[in-house]
């Protein structure tokens, strides 16, 4: 099993994309790996009416590359030497499409995006750019949210997380980031809370409160004899990596993707680690929209594996 050594981090140069830069430099330092900070020139809006110069609209473009260029230099002499690796990229064209084939041209084993950025000319809504980059990226991708008012940067941070929270229905996606929670639980001795979230029952006036009760035990028991073995086969692929005493199995009942974030925030995780898409079933969850739910809700940043990601292994690098 290896450490991630390539991460790359997308800006749209705006105030809310900073944590997520921040998160990268942390991140490059932790786990000694080189970050490639990259920003998107979006298109040009060309009006739909009037005459619109050609030259003008190639003089916009440079423009913006060159400011983008600026920015970035900026930014990494801003994040000082520090032992931190890293280089600037700056690209044409729509945002979550080079974003995405960067990642893949970087052989990127981890991509950093905020979740929210500002809109206007020469500028991109990095919400729906952060959608497209979580469905559609090779590698695992790790959203940002903006602080809130007030809060401090952390850019100079370099500890390791005291806490992550793992959500699983335990499909394959789900599976496949697991390794991912052994690789950053050991950057700072990490607790990990172990989160399967099971169908509620739901009341029916023909079935006596004792039979819907009995169905809920049931299901109960169920999952946490899936999640020991679950633990049983990670302990034997990946032997030593994560003590029991370091782990808490929490089994809920309800809408996941508001227990997910409710326990996030009750048990202070800094992390949440999870699988975009499940099985569907009585006893599995589609992750899809939870994982949209969770990215946008959620107390911490987000690591999500999708189906690609999955198929190809990527995970296994941070393994």
């Amino acid at each position: 099993m290896t450490t991630p050594r390539h991460l790359l981090c997308a800006t749209d140069l705006s105030p809310a994309s900073e944590p997520a830069w921040q998160m990268a430099q942390r991140l490059a330092r932790i786990l000694g790996a080189e970050v490639v900070l990259l920003h998107v020139v979006p298109p040009v809006p060309i009006p739909t009416e009037g005459y619109f110069p050609p030259s003008l609209f190639q003089e916009l473009v440079e423009g913006a590359r060159r400011e983008g260029e600026a920015a970035i230099a900026a930014l990494l002499e801003a994040a000082g030497d520090g032992g931190l690796k890293a280089r600037g990229r700056v690209l044409e064209g729509p945002p979550a499409q080079r974003i995405v084939e960067a990642a893949r041209h970087e052989s990127s084993d981890l991509v950093i995006v905020g979740t929210h950025g500002r809109t206007g000319f020469g500028r991109v809504l990095l919400g729906s750019v952060a959608d497209r980059v979580v469905r559609t990226a090779h590698c695992p991708v790790l959203t940002v949210r903006p602080r809130p008012a007030g809060a401090a940067a952390a850019a100079g941070t370099t500890s390791g997380f005291g806490r992550i929270l793992y959500a699983t229905d335990f499909s394959p996606t789900a599976r496949a980031a697991w390794p991912w929670v052994l690789a950053l639980a050991e950057t700072g001795d990490a607790r990990v809370d172990l989160l399967h979230v099971t169908a509620q029952p739901v009341p029916d006036r023909h079935l006596p409160p004792d039979i819907v009760a009995r169905m809920a035990r049931l299901l109960e028991e169920q999952a946490r004899s899936e999640t020991e073995r679950f633990l049983q086969e990670a302990e034997r692929i990946w032997p030593g990596r994560l003590r029991r005493d370091r782990l808490d199995v929490v089994i809920g009942r309800g809408v996941v993707g508001d227990q997910i974030v409710h326990l996030a925030q009750a048990r202070g995780a800094d992390l949440i680690v999870m699988g975009t898409h499940g099985w569907s079933g009585l006893l599995r969850w589609m992750l899809g929209s939870v994982a949209h739910h969770v990215i946008q809700t959620a107390p911490c940043p987000v690591l999500t594996v999708g189906p690609e990601a999955a198929a190809e292994g990527r995970p296994s690098r941070a393994d």
